[in-house]
């Protein structure tokens, strides 16, 4: 497996392209795939088209960022693209359009695509030699329903998945995932990868759980809104938990998120802010009747060496690294002067990287938020 890293600042797209592909070592059509992320300021439309010229032989998917990350740390308003290629490794992408209302239109086409590389769906063992990458629209909320789509099509919750909502910057809410060239504000681009090379998918939570739980009794779970806790008003609840004032409250969001339990492991709500009537909005969907646990920051630092532990543990000699983390990470990293540090720790580890801020993440068939979801591949 080897993967190669190149980043651009050329502002019109088939210059970004062009410069792209000129710092490659090898020839375009010599890799297995291509993966870019690029900042809204991009025509992403164009680029995703300019890209895909450029690589007419190989599955090339992209996202939109709120943040871009590369070997020189985090990064804004670039384009990065990152390569794969392995004469062990069978790549095949998808499309999913109208994700938000209609995910269930593509079912043919992702079970087209996961049989073209050896992917069968219903195979209890299909998660021992493949995996996917997702970037899904993040304007929709549209997670939950994709992910349920995926697993009900794959038919093997163990089948690992790596995703990113993609991102962006700026007051206009406006995403864009593309496949091939083709791309959409409304849905997710999938890559399904078979291959006999060592993989990791893993998810990185810098939260620790407070010991106090808080129980869901109003929730509307397609706008993501809880609108009351233990039968009062979702905002003072957490407040009186926090021993703050509802204006304090307002200020402690970060450091202080909900923690679902979900299939044995606790997985972040991030919360978007407060309603005028007292109800909670949040980036993730919660359920009625769920109990939620309030979580407190931790050390970021030393928990992004348990996950570079934990991955060389794994993967001794890494090959590919694609990371897809918060942008409420990457600000919070900022404003505690540690983003460099955590670059560092990437330095030593993978041989190279890549990866992008982005607006939640996807592991399994989980949407979360506040978190690293990091896909590492070795020999």
């Amino acid at each position: 497996m080897t993967q190669e890293v190149v980043s651009t600042r050329v502002s019109d797209a088939r210059g970004a392209a062009d410069d792209l592909v000129h710092q490659l070592k090898q020839r375009p059509d010599s890799y297995t795939a291509v993966i870019f992320m690029a900042a809204i300021k991009y025509d992403f439309a164009s680029l995703s088209v300019a890209i895909k010229e450029k690589f007419p032989n190989c599955e090339v998917i992209g996202a939109s960022t709120a943040g871009e990350i590369d070997l020189n740390g985090f990064q804004n308003d670039s384009v990065v693209l990152t390569t794969m290629s392995d004469s062990r490794t069978r790549v095949k992408g998808v499309l999913v359009e109208n994700g938000s209302k209609y995910p269930v239109v593509n079912k043919g086409d992702i079970e087209q695509a996961l049989s073209s590389v050896g992917i069968s769906c219903g195979d209890p063992n299909s998660h021992r030699s493949a995996f996917a990458i997702a970037f899904i629209n993040g304007v929709f909320n549209a997670e939950e329903t994709i992910l349920s789509n995926f697993y009900s099509i794959i038919q093997n919750d163990k089948f690992a998945l790596a995703g990113g909502t993609a991102g962006f910057t700026g007051n206009e809410a406006k995403t864009f995932v593309s496949y091939n060239g083709k791309t959409t504000q409304d849905g997710a681009a999938f890559l399904f990868v078979k291959t006999s090379c060592k993989f990791d998918i893993r998810q990185e939570d810098i939260f620790n759980p407070s010991g106090k739980t808080l129980y869901v009794t109003q929730s509307d779970t397609i706008n993501r809104t809880i609108r009351s806790l233990n039968g009062q008003s979702a905002k003072s609840v957490y407040a009186r938990t926090l021993g703050v004032s509802e204006t304090q409250a307002e200020g402690m969001t970060f450091e202080n998120p909900f923690g679902r339990h979900i299939n044995g492991s606790i997985h972040i709500a991030a919360l978007a802010g407060f309603g005028t009537d007292g109800s909670c909005s949040l980036f993730a969907r919660v359920v009625p009747n769920s109990t939620l646990e309030l979580m407190h920051i931790g050390d970021p630092v030393q928990k992004c060496d348990e996950t570079c532990s934990g991955i060389k543990s794994v993967i001794p000699s890494p090959k590919f690294a694609l990371l897809m983390t918060c942008i409420t990470r990457t600000l919070a990293f900022a404003r505690m002067n540690i983003g460099g540090t955590i670059i560092k720790k990437y330095q030593q580890t993978f041989p190279t990287f890549c990866g992008f801020s982005c607006y939640g993440e996807q592991i399994g068939r989980v949407h979360c938020n506040q978190t690293l979801v990091s896909l590492v591949m070795g020999d």
